[in-house]
């Protein structure tokens, strides 16, 4: 990733929280931005559950559930050029699902599904204006 343009998902399970060492080094803790700032980094990747979580009011997100305790494990982490507020963004994040309800269900695994729930994140073909990615790249 470094030092290229080439847009980067990286997605399963982590087998470990948003806020997890694990997460936080795979994805250099990137500071996210609000407003119309701009930024982005070049190596840093940004979870979809934090990006869904700016469009949400929503407050309960799990993958997977054991001994009744809900946890996400699965993540979706994209690098700048899917993150809205990057000077360098090529696809605008749209939203994310998560299809867990089976997960409710104690008889789930005998009807073939899996113990984790399945997510899902959607993007839209929207880059940046060209002055913003001249700001980013300095003059050419």
């Amino acid at each position: 990733m470094k030092g290229t343009r080439t847009p980067v998902i990286v997605l399963g399970d982590i087998n470990d929280g948003q806020h997890s060492n694990t997460v936080n080094i795979l994805t250099e803790q990137p500071r996210y931005l609000v407003g119309d700032s701009l930024g982005g980094g070049d190596v840093s990747l940004y979870t979809a559950q934090t990006l869904q979580e700016y469009r949400s009011t929503r407050d309960v997100y799990y993958t997977h559930v054991h001994q009744d305790i809900m946890e996400s494990l699965d993540h979706i982490l994209v690098s700048e050029e899917f993150y809205d507020n990057s000077r360098r963004r090529v696809w605008m994040f749209d939203g994310m699902t998560v299809n867990n309800d089976h997960l409710n269900f104690d008889d789930h695994k005998e009807a073939g599904t899996t113990d984790h729930g399945v997510i899902c994140a959607t993007f839209k073909y929207k880059p940046i204006k060209a002055e913003a990615q001249e700001i980013a790249d300095g003059p050419a």
